[in-house]
């Protein structure tokens, strides 16, 4: 028959505990899911005309304009 390994060993074999518990997590959940694709910046809405704010005008004094407004 056959002896099984006590836990010391196989912890020793696989490099130490972190590569022993490592592997049977990998086993157990799968490999980790890394990136996932470029993603979009949402878009701020206007609060008074509803068009995205980067469509606005900015004035002198850091407000913005709506590009529906006249000029001033």
């Amino acid at each position: 028959m056959t002896q099984n390994k006590t836990l010391r060993e196989r912890i020793r074999e696989a490099g130490g505990l972190y590569s022993y518990v490592n592997s049977r997590l990998i086993k157990i959940a799968g490999p980790a899911q890394v990136g996932g694709g470029p993603k979009e910046l949402p878009v701020h809405p206007c609060g008074y005309c509803g068009r995205p704010k980067d469509e606005h005008i900015e004035r002198d004094d850091g407000s913005l304009r709506c590009p529906s407004e006249p000029v001033e």
